[in-house]
């Protein structure tokens, strides 16, 4: 015998269920807002892929004190050197997007892994969410002080008559100073030999002790009035208005370089909107800060603020033009 169901009780069950799914739609939409306005509710890890002491670390830590300070929760600073960047950028592309775990790094890790290594470590486009670029970094060709020459051009001299004696630091194979080092050498025809180092502070020990004799990297500028680093100019396009005395690369007798580093936050690749808001509003405050100025212009860096999609497109073409240049300077990295 067929049971029958009342029209009523029908009816009654179909809004019930309705009830439900549209409180649970109402639940799981309120959730993910919610999370992120709540967001930061414990300790915020800004991971530097490089030891402490280099150009990163001095960004890395400048957000975090700022960061710490305008929302209210603890930003700590987590070094994890390691492959010249790829082991802590890794660690952040892993992560869970919930704005926890967050990677202040520079095109170094960023770029030139990924274009240089093979296989790639990552896709630096899909990997990451652009937050803020924060500074722009002019490199700085630098050498020994025990070198005698003051030019670009009398190092490339010098480097032809002694090809293979002559070495270059850089923060780790496949950084972004190794690049440069040996985009250097594609340029002007020298044979100088690549002595990576941990992080640019290590290179920048070597290079002040005359272990090694040349370092393009914008932590040079820290060494300049010690008398144990000779900075002969820098790879800008123009000169670096806050230091019109260096010459560029081409006025100071060498190849045309005009390749710019640049350093800034990202998290894992989702992140939610409101909180990549959140860390924007703050880098815009940083940005016009006289004293992050201060401190930024110290380590060689030029203020220079990006967010968001534009962001987005300045590390999309830099992937292209990086690639442009490994290709024709043959450098791979395995």
């Amino acid at each position: 015998m067929t049971q029958k169901t009342s029209p009523h009780a029908a009816t009654r069950g179909h809004c019930r269920r309705t009830l439900l799914a549209a409180a649970a739609l109402v639940t799981v939409s309120a959730f993910v807002p919610v999370q992120a306005q709540s967001w930061p509710s414990k300790t915020v890890t800004i991971v530097s892929p490089y030891g402490p002491g280099g150009t990163n670390d001095v960004v890395a830590r400048l957000f975090a004190d700022r960061l710490s300070k305008a929302l209210g929760q603890s930003f700590v600073v987590e070094n994890k050197p390691g492959a010249a960047g790829i082991l802590g950028a890794t660690l952040v592309a892993n992560a869970a997007p919930d704005g926890y775990t967050l990677l202040s790094g520079n095109n170094g890790a960023l770029i030139v892994q990924s274009v240089v290594k093979n296989p790639s470590p990552y896709n630096t486009s899909t990997a990451f969410t652009p937050i803020a670029k924060l500074a722009d970094a002019p490199n700085y060709v630098g050498v020994s002080a025990e070198l005698p020459v003051n030019t670009v051009g009398e190092l490339i001299s010098l480097a032809k008559k002694e090809p293979g004696k002559l070495n270059y630091s850089s923060a780790g194979s496949g950084s972004f100073g190794n690049f440069m080092g040996e985009y250097l050498k594609m340029l002007s025809g020298v044979d100088i030999m690549h002595v990576p180092a941990k992080s640019s502070g290590p290179a920048l020990t070597e290079l002040m002790s005359g272990r090694i004799q040349l370092m393009i990297d914008p932590l040079v500028l820290s060494q300049r009035s010690s008398g144990r680093v000779k900075v002969l100019a820098t790879t800008q396009k123009t000169r670096v208005d806050a230091f019109p005395d260096i010459p560029t690369i081409k006025e100071s007798g060498g190849p045309e370089m005009e390749i710019t580093g640049w350093f800034g936050l990202v998290g894992p690749a989702k992140l939610p909107k409101e909180i990549v808001d959140r860390i924007e509003g703050v880098a815009r405050a940083m940005a016009s800060d006289p004293e992050v100025r201060k401190t930024l212009s110290a380590a060689g860096l030029v203020p220079n603020l990006v967010t968001g999609s534009q962001f987005g497109t300045l590390i999309h073409d830099d992937l292209k033009r990086y690639t442009d240049v490994k290709m024709h300077a043959r450098m791979v990295v395995e």
